[in-house]
């Protein structure tokens, strides 16, 4: 009886990362819990093919992968946080900061801003790649 539930359980997380997919374009991201607007850039060399780019209202190119940091309120919520969002735990940073990875890098702006909008969640963001600035 486990082994059909547990077949139920990854045909129920197929069917809504396909309808994630589906639906993936959000055009934010959640700084300092401000919506920051972004639009996808084409002009930048897409040399890597595991970063997506994007430029903020101020002009700034921010690479996207498959990888976003999460600060959970309360720890305990980890688990829950995983597996409601089809997450890995790529690396623990420091007390209730995570490392996580999407299964999907197309879906890792979506699920950044699904968790900065939880209450549970004290902030949420794709791990960003940013172009260096010399001063």
């Amino acid at each position: 009886m486990a082994l059909h539930g547990d077949k139920m359980k990854r045909t129920f997380l197929i069917i809504m990362t396909l309808i994630q997919v589906g639906c993936a374009n959000d055009n934010y991201y959640y700084k300092n819990n401000q919506k920051v607007t972004i639009t996808p850039s084409n002009s930048i060399s897409r040399s890597n093919s595991n970063i997506d780019y994007y430029q903020d209202n101020q002009g700034i190119v921010l690479g996207v992968t498959d990888k976003l940091i999460v600060k959970l309120k309360d720890d305990k919520e980890l688990e829950q946080i995983l597996n409601e969002f089809n997450l890995t735990l790529e690396k623990t940073l420091n007390k209730n900061l995570y490392l996580l990875k999407t299964s999907n890098k197309n879906l890792t702006v979506d699920i950044s801003n699904r968790l900065s909008e939880k209450e549970d969640i004290e902030y949420s963001h794709p791990d960003f790649i940013k172009q260096r600035m010399s001063r």
